[in-house]
């Protein structure tokens, strides 16, 4: 081959050699303008969030993920919530958020490691410290909107600092609210949709209950009408005043001999407290209020008296087992009533 037909053969891979070369150069350069933008956004996001009563802090913040996501990875991450009826403060070992360059609406955040929760302020705070082998939240946009949120735990541990037979643990939680597609002028209809489940639960109070100390959960809800508006007490009363209920489709618990399927509406009074009307299906009632009763929840005059009720109303399975209450529970004027019982006040309930 002579040196001519050399050059003819190496020529084209020369040429296009530059050519990927130069676009790869425009394509790194243009990740780079982007991620230097995505990062400046966040510290200035970041910044925003104390007008609104988050206190957040990092030590290092550094953009990663090259040549197809975007990753701002935190160290030691930090949270403040500061609020009269609510005081939290978190503190991480790293946290990373993730969005992809052909999906932009999407992000990812994973908080994983040695981790620090106080609740309450200063000295009467308790502080939770432990692992977590990995938090997981997914969120999704749609015109600058939230539309999807979908969040997991695996193998959460923490223990209180000063009381060891404190715990939360969380071995596997699961949270997914998704927004509906739903005609505008139809007030009536599903606006959000929100299915939660968890196994093995364990928190603190857990410890005081004769019924054990897990506790298991599936629920799937929907909300009616939509809340909308900076003034949560505000929204809430134009959701209210609009119809708006929280359709409860299916909410099962189980803690230790109790277990309850529950489904019905939930709304808002005139004071905006919970009010509702649900059916239950309940096993492991009488262990259940004796439980309450030993904890002073409900008195013994009101417990003797749901004991005669049940007995009455109970049935047992054709098939054999612990008998099953079918009945109505309902919330008004901040008490919750078994049948036509009133079992037992709720707190308060302070949106601002």
């Amino acid at each position: 081959m002579t040196d001519f037909d050399k050059q003819r053969t190496i020529r084209p891979w020369l040429i296009a050699s530059v050519v990927l070369v130069f676009i790869g150069a425009i394509y790194s350069i243009l990740w780079i303008a982007l991620a230097m933008s995505v990062q400046e956004q966040s510290v200035m996001w970041i910044k925003e969030q104390s007008n609104h009563g988050l206190n957040l802090r990092y030590e290092k913040l550094v953009a990663s993920g090259y040549p197809f996501a975007i990753h701002l990875e935190v160290t030691s991450p930090a949270l403040s919530v500061s609020k009269n009826a609510f005081s939290l403060d978190w503190q991480g070992e790293s946290l990373k958020v993730t969005t992809w360059l052909w999906d932009k609406n999407r992000y990812r955040i994973e908080v994983s490691g040695k981790q620090i929760l106080v609740f309450g302020k200063a000295k009467e705070g308790q502080k939770f410290t432990g692992d977590v082998e990995q938090a997981l939240a997914e969120f999704v946009l749609f015109k600058g909107e939230l539309t999807n949120v979908n969040i997991g735990l695996t193998e959460v541990q923490l223990i209180n600092y000063n009381a060891a037979s404190e715990v939360i643990g969380i071995p596997r939680a699961e949270l997914l609210v998704k927004k509906l597609e739903k005609p505008d002028v139809d007030v009536h209809a599903a606006s959000w949709s929100l299915s939660a489940s968890t196994e093995n639960l364990i928190l603190p109070w857990f410890r005081f209950s004769p019924l054990g100390t897990k506790l298991s959960l599936i629920t799937e809800a929907h909300l009616i009408g939509k809340i909308e508006g900076d003034n949560l007490v505000r929204s809430l009363e134009n959701w209210r005043d609009n119809g708006g209920t929280a359709e409860l489709k299916t909410l099962k618990i189980g803690h230790g001999p109790l277990k309850v399927h529950t489904e019905g509406t939930l709304a808002l009074d005139n004071k905006l407290q919970p009010i509702g009307a649900l059916t239950a299906k309940l096993e492991g009632f009488y262990q259940t209020i004796d439980a309450l009763k030993a904890l002073s929840v409900v008195t013994a005059r009101n417990a003797i008296t749901a004991k005669v009720l049940i007995g009455v109303l109970s049935r047992a399975p054709v098939d054999g087992g612990p008998p099953v209450l079918n009945l109505s529970i309902t919330a008004q004027n901040q008490n919750l009533y078994i049948g036509p019982i009133r079992l037992l006040k709720l707190p308060k309930v302070n949106w601002h």
